[in-house]
């Protein structure tokens, strides 16, 4: 016998309930930028839900428990600091998510990594309200605050992110097509056509995580990034086959030996390339084409 609950229409049932995982996935993931961490908070607020009574409303009660459980987690732990080289959130096969140009840019690696400099409980609130449009009110019930505060909280969450924020952001079509451009000169190891493609501050973030061979510390400079690129892609990756993929909203590629995930990255396209994030630790390549999120 399915469990019921009392929402604002009345009644309803736990298997309702369940089609709302797919948006506390999304949620959990944009906060704490791990897929198995994303499930783990998720899952446990269904499992409260479980033994709950008198639930008027499953999607409050869920999205609650869930961010609250994600503001924990992030409070508790301090795995930046003991990580080993840069740290990229782990990449997701975003290719079926919606069109939705926001979502989008918001599973963005850069953009997650930019959350990085927020609170947890600056990290909720911006998620909440500039990703996913939960009202003022809403949020407020979700972290216990004033209204008033979570205002003050969402504002100066914008002001840490300004730098770094996006300029300017060619059609999609484009920018697939300028990586894939970008992609084949660095599988070439052409290091000066892979200059050329690259904006005045850009950088690549590598994570190894310790576990395996990546650059320890972020790579800055147009003529130093194009010729570890190139070094990468036509090299060291020269025996491995690649394909194409949607990496968080974002152009990208994988590289797979032996029918394994072993390397992810993805390619952030402005005004020419900005950015590349690649995932080489293993623990976080686990989950890669699995995780389906909005």
């Amino acid at each position: 016998m399915a469990i019921s609950f009392v929402d604002e229409t009345g009644s309803g049932t736990l298997d309702d309930a369940e089609e709302l995982r797919p948006r506390m996935m999304s949620v959990a993931y944009r906060m704490l930028g791990s897929v198995v961490d994303a499930e783990d908070a998720v899952q446990d607020a269904f499992l409260r839900l479980h033994t709950a009574h008198d639930v008027r409303s499953p999607e409050g009660f869920l999205i609650r428990t869930t961010t609250r459980r994600c503001i924990d987690k992030l409070r508790a732990e301090r795995r930046r600091e003991s990580y080993i080289g840069p740290w990229v959130p782990e990449p997701i096969d975003s290719s079926a998510a919606t069109n939705d140009a926001n979502l989008q840019e918001s599973l963005s690696l850069g953009f997650l990594i930019m959350l990085e400099r927020l609170s947890p409980m600056e990290r909720a609130a911006f998620v909440l309200r500039s990703v996913f449009d939960y009202e003022y009110p809403e949020i407020a019930k979700i972290l216990e605050k004033s209204e008033t505060h979570v205002r003050k909280i969402v504002s100066r969450a914008k002001e840490h992110l300004t730098e770094g924020a996006p300029r300017f952001r060619p059609p999609r079509e484009k920018a697939f097509e300028l990586a894939e451009q970008f992609v084949a000169a660095c599988r070439a190891g052409d290091a000066k056509l892979v200059e050329q493609f690259l904006t005045a501050d850009v950088e690549v973030h590598s994570d190894g995580g310790g576990k395996v061979t990546a650059a320890r510390v972020v790579i800055r400079g147009r003529n130093r990034i194009a010729r570890f690129l190139a070094k990468v892609f036509h090299l060291k990756r020269r025996d491995y086959d690649m394909h194409s993929a949607v990496v968080n909203g974002e152009p990208g590629v994988v590289f797979t030996l032996g029918g394994n995930v072993v390397h992810v990255a993805s390619v952030r396209v402005e005004d020419g390339v900005r950015g590349v994030y690649m995932c080489l630790n293993p623990e976080k390549l686990t989950r890669w084409s699995i995780a389906k999120l909005e």
